[in-house]
């Protein structure tokens, strides 16, 4: 299916469409879709910790869920 098909599809698709939710969920992903890139705003500061952490998890350097949250009193979801 060509793409210009897919589009039409969907198009026809949404018109029929009644669910609120359904609607409202797509109104966000085209939003998100459309929107800066979260990672470009940030400083270089920020970027360098999210790197530190990144190799931090690569190299294992990491603690488990429950333990966290046993750290600050409480337990973990789900």
């Amino acid at each position: 299916m060509s793409t210009d098909a897919m589009k039409l599809e969907l198009i026809e698709w949404l018109t029929k469409l009644k669910d609120p939710g359904m609607i409202a969920s797509l109104l966000h992903w085209k939003k998100a879709s459309e929107a800066e890139d979260w990672y470009a705003t940030l400083s270089p500061e920020q970027k360098a910790s999210i790197d530190r952490g990144l190799a931090d998890a690569d190299a294992g350097r990491t603690i488990p869920s429950a333990e966290v949250w046993k750290r600050y009193g409480r337990s973990a979801k789900g």
